[in-house]
C-alpha cells in the first residue's frame, strides 16, 4: 500500500471501545512495535481501538499503518469518532427498556457510543435532567438513564450482572459510569 493508501485506510476507522486484558489473562501475545494495534488509554480499564471494515471482519489500524500514513494518534483518533458519529446518525435506535434507555446500532459499536458526547448532550441529553448514568457491560449493549431515578441504577446494575455471568461472548465492564461526555466517563459511586 502506498502512502496515500495507507492515509485512506487509517482515515476510514471507526472508535472502537475495549477492555484492558486482565494480568491474569493467559492468552497474552506478544507483538512487534510495528504490528501493535493503537490503543488509546482512557482510564478505568477502558481502551479506544480503532477498526477499519474489511466487509467480513475488522481489522485494527496498527502501528505500522499509522507510521506509513504519516498522521498522528490524535488524528486517527479524530476521525475515527466522525466515523463512528455518522454510524450513529444512519443507524441508532435509542429505545425505552424498563426505566432505562437501550441504544441499538447493529451489534458492534453500542458501547463505543460512550465516545461521542454529542450522543449525551445533543442527542440524548433532554432523557436526563439530572444527569446520566450509564452502563456499557458488553460492546453490544449501552444502556443509560437519569442517575436520580433509583430503577434506572438497579435495572443497570441487573443488566450488568446477567453480562458477567456468561450472557455475552465481548465483556466490557460491570462498572456503572457518570458524566458520561466522550472519553470523560467516570466510575459511579
Amino acid at each position: 500500500m502506498s502512502a496515500s493508501q495507507k492515509k485512506e485506510y487509517c482515515f476510514k476507522a471507526i472508535a472502537y471501545l475495549k477492555v484492558v486484558a486482565p494480568d491474569s489473562d493467559s492468552e497474552v501475545v506478544e507483538l512487534s512495535h510495528e504490528d501493535s494495534p493503537i490503543l488509546k488509554d482512557i482510564g478505568y480499564g477502558l481502551l479506544v481501538g480503532y477498526l477499519v471494515d474489511e466487509g467480513q471482519h475488522y481489522s485494527y489500524v496498527q502501528q505500522k499503518h499509522l507510521e506509513a500514513a504519516g498522521i498522528s494518534e490524535s488524528e486517527l483518533h479524530s476521525s475515527a469518532v466522525n466515523n463512528l458519529r455518522a454510524i450513529a446518525e444512519q443507524k441508532l435506535e435509542v429505545k425505552t427498556y424498563g426505566s432505562m434507555y437501550i441504544a441499538l446500532m447493529g451489534g458492534d459499536f453500542e458501547a463505543s457510543l460512550m465516545l461521542l458526547p454529542d450522543f449525551w448532550s445533543d442527542w440524548y441529553g433532554h432523557l436526563s435532567k439530572n444527569g446520566f448514568v450509564a452502563a456499557f457491560p458488553a460492546r453490544d449493549l449501552l444502556a443509560f438513564g437519569d442517575i436520580e431515578n433509583p430503577n434506572v441504577v438497579s435495572e443497570l446494575r441487573a443488566m450488568c450482572e446477567r453480562a458477567s455471568n456468561g450472557e455475552t461472548d465481548q465483556p466490557l465492564t460491570n462498572q456503572l459510569f457518570t458524566n458520561v461526555s466522550g472519553t470523560r466517563a467516570q466510575p459511579a459511586v
